[in-house]
């Protein structure tokens, strides 16, 4: 899916064919070509070249300007026109294949009959038309086959669509149908800097070996200063190239925290790892990653919390500002944390855990069995069913060699207190998956660079805090109240005076607020999902 300079020549000779075209300039000509165009779309579908196209979604426009060309005018481009070919040309930006939306085009020649043009200008609505769906709603569906994606794709509004070509133009109309993000934009620059990279021949692998520390030397030392040079550090200005000196260390340092990686300034296997990605992968990552910000909904709300999975991080955003962010804890790749959009309706506090089903049977029973204390030890209470009601039940009282995970008939529930596995706190979003954020008592956790550990549900750093920051952004709930509350050891429900948008979005390219770029790794493999549709 690489833009490669010979379709811009390409482009310039199908304008040229346009030059060809019968130009009279008269009326009774071009009444013509609005009576062809009108016969085209009266039919099912049009077969322009070796391609066909459905004419339903382009008859209500046509038919409102009298059937008159968009494209065309007096045998030549129309302004509209040439702005779409150069449109075509230039969507390698935004990470799509030019060639995707004239398929077919390369095989015709003959433009010399009213007849072919008519045909030609409703291929070009069509190609207009795709290429907007692409840049509004995405190339790819969002779910992709994958049961973790829930993002309704966005309906295209065709007649709208080309009414704004007729009033704005097709460039000021596709830029409206982009995500208006300000992570889109980065991301497309960045796009555009790898590709300039890629064209520059990219960097060299560096050779398997040894972890390399400051002081040590040898030619993978110098290996990795060309890679990073290849990059823009500047790190071959040296008389040792070959020394691992404090200016590299640095350098190193840089790319580690740019990638998601333990920043210690020590190239060791996983640092290897992300230099020896080569530039082809990295553009083929900011395409992918472009097309997931095409699925996210058009507007995001003026408040809402995004989480990015895959940099492990939540962000509050009030407006295009980020208010508040903070670390997260995502689910392991066999749990994985699902990607959709809901509202957060309300935080519970001293919350109780009822323990998953799933849990129960494959994790727990098997320590159940071997540890007589492990419902005492861990604050646990069973109950003889998941009615509300069920009475509660002495687990020592159980065979529970006679429990087997598809006949477990016990609700374990953990109470309110320091155990708690939801700790002080759940924010909850109604949704298919059951999944939420909360707090945890393994907050060490926070301290590691890649955070995948949990069962699906997002883990949150200092959530009493990030519970103050989103309360006082509706003027709501205080942090004394809340400090007093958690105090109680009360289960208390707090609902916020307004639904707060969230989305749980899954971004492995992101440029940090000093607009530095930054890679993270695919824990979820999502970006191979992706990549097979896409390219």
């Amino acid at each position: 899916m690489c833009f490669r300079p010979p379709f811009q020549l390409f482009i310039c000779a199908l304008a040229c064919l346009f030059l060809a075209l019968p130009s009279s300039g008269s009326a009774r000509a071009q009444s013509s070509l609005g009576s062809l165009i009108e016969a085209r779309l009266a039919q099912t579908t049009v077969t322009w070249s070796d391609r066909s196209f459905p004419t339903e979604r382009l008859r209500t426009t046509y038919a409102a300007r009298g059937y008159q060309p968009i494209w065309l005018d007096n045998g030549r481009l129309s302004g509209a026109g040439e702005a779409l070919l150069d449109e075509i040309a230039n969507s390698y930006r935004d990470g799509l294949d030019p060639a995707e939306y004239l398929a077919g085009l390369r095989g015709f020649t003959d433009l010399s009959s009213q007849e072919d043009a008519a045909r030609l200008e409703l291929a070009l609505s069509d190609a207009f038309l795709t290429l907007g769906r692409d840049l509004y709603s995405g190339l790819t569906t969002p779910s992709v086959t994958d049961p973790n994606i829930v993002i309704a794709r966005k309906k295209v509004d065709v007649q709208q669509w080309l009414e704004g070509v007729v009033n704005t133009g097709p460039r000021d109309m596709l830029a409206t149908l982009r995500p208006n993000h300000p992570q889109y934009g980065q991301l497309r620059q960045m796009l555009s800097g790898y590709r300039a990279l890629l064209l520059r021949g990219g960097w060299k692998p560096i050779d398997d070996g040894e972890t390399l520390k400051p002081g040590m030397s040898g030619a993978r030392v110098t290996q990795l200063r060309e890679n990073l040079a290849a990059r823009g550090y500047d790190v071959l200005a040296v008389t040792e190239p070959a020394l691992y000196d404090d200016g590299l260390k640095e350098a190193v340092l840089h790319f580690q925290e740019r990638h998601g990686l333990t920043a210690d300034g020590v190239a060791g296997k996983n640092t290897f790892r992300a230099l020896n990605v080569p530039a082809q992968e990295r553009v083929r990552q900011l395409s992918i990653n472009l097309e997931r910000w095409r699925w996210l909904p058009r507007n995001l709300g003026p408040q809402h919390v995004l989480v990015n999975q895959a940099g492990f991080e939540l962000f509050i955003m009030d407006g295009r500002e980020i208010h508040d962010r903070r670390r997260v804890i995502v689910g392991k790749p066999f749990h994985q944390s699902p990607m959709f959009s809901e509202k957060i309706a309300y935080a519970e506090f001293n919350p109780t855990w009822t323990v998953p089903r799933s849990i129960i049977g494959n994790e727990m029973l098997p320590k159940i069995r071997s540890n007589p204390t492990y419902f005492q030890d861990r604050g646990y209470e069973l109950y003889k069913g998941w009615n509300a009601r069920a009475p509660r039940v002495n687990p020592f009282a159980v065979d529970w060699s006679a429990v087997t995970a598809k006949n477990f008939p016990y609700r374990v529930v953990q109470p309110p207190g320091p155990k708690n596995a939801l700790g002080q706190v759940k924010f909850i979003f109604p949704n298919k998956f059951s999944v939420y954020l909360h707090d945890t008592p393994s907050r060490s956790l926070f301290a590691r660079s890649g955070r995948a550990f949990s069962h699906g549900c997002i883990r949150v750093e200092k959530p009493l805090d990030f519970a103050a920051k989103i309360y006082a952004l509706q003027g709501g709930l205080q942090p004394s109240k809340i400090a007093g509350i958690v105090e109680s050891r009360k289960q208390t429900r707090v609902n916020l005076k307004r639904k707060l948008p969230i989305h749980l979005a899954y971004f492995t390219a992101w440029v940090n607020e000093s607009g530095v770029p930054l890679f993270f790794d695919d824990v979820y493999k999502r970006d191979k999902l992706v990549a097979k549709y896409l390219f």
